[in-house]
């Protein structure tokens, strides 16, 4: 509730009333006098008053603060939990193995020039990939990242290649499931998505996955380019055929 006391501003000229906002006289046009006029003073009721203060002094809403809590704390076991899983080692990566690497380049290049057909474990690969990688870990290796090991996992119609490395002795897995297609005439491999520890990873990002990669598909680069020129590869699980190229 409110009160406001005005007052009319007489002309010194012509004594005319005027208005309490006029500046100038309504009937001779002169400047009025505004120092005679009494300010408009407002009275606050004193409820108000006390409920204006009770409010300054509770501060925020409880409820509106409670759902910001809330909100932070979803968010922050989101990431937790994102972090926990991409620092969990994957339940599908082969251990290492001591089995006798077979000569793969040489017997591509053999299928290439003669026409046979190739049959790999997913052991023999893996065996490979750690005769072939070894010599190589010192290009491999990044600062504060060590290269340890690559390995498959052939299932039916899809190939998972992966990579362990360590930084201070703690391993980071990054793996990245691939399926072939041959329908232009030539074998490519399409990206069907990947993971981080056992953090899934959208195929749409992993369709850059090439920049992680990159080192070890360098490394890689003559087999890569072997099997590129073969008729067409094909998944299975635990192994992978290998056609041979028609002449």
């Amino acid at each position: 509730m409110t009160t406001t006391t005005a007052t009319k501003i007489v002309c010194t000229e012509c004594r005319h009333e005027n208005e309490a906002e006029r500046i100038y006289c309504h009937n001779c046009g002169g400047r009025l006098d505004r120092s005679a006029v009494i300010a408009q003073k407002k009275v606050e009721d004193p409820k108000e008053t006390h409920r204006r203060l009770r409010k300054l002094l509770e501060g925020p809403s409880r409820t509106r603060h409670n759902f910001f809590v809330a909100c932070k704390l979803m968010l922050a076991a989101a990431g937790t939990a994102g972090l926990v899983q991409m620092a969990l080692p994957p339940e599908e990566f082969p251990a290492p193995t001591k089995a006798t690497a077979p000569q793969i380049d040489l017997a591509l290049e053999n299928s290439i020039l003669r026409s046979t057909d190739l049959n790999y474990s997913q052991n023999d690969v893996n065996a490979y990939l750690t005769y072939r990688l070894a010599g190589k870990k010192k290009t491999l290796n990044k600062p504060f990242l060590n290269f340890e090991r690559a390995a498959v996992v052939f299932k039916e119609g899809t190939c998972v290649f992966g990579w362990e490395r360590s930084v201070f002795g703690y391993s980071i897995y990054v793996r990245s499931s691939f399926r072939v297609d041959t329908s232009a005439g030539k074998i490519s491999a399409m990206n069907t998505g990947g993971w981080i520890g056992r953090l899934p990873v959208h195929p749409k990002i992993m369709e850059y996955s090439d920049i992680i990669f990159a080192d070890l598909w360098s490394a890689l680069d003559r087999e890569r380019k072997l099997v590129a020129k073969m008729g067409s590869a094909d998944f299975h699980d635990g192994s992978i055929a290998l056609t041979a190229p028609h002449h």
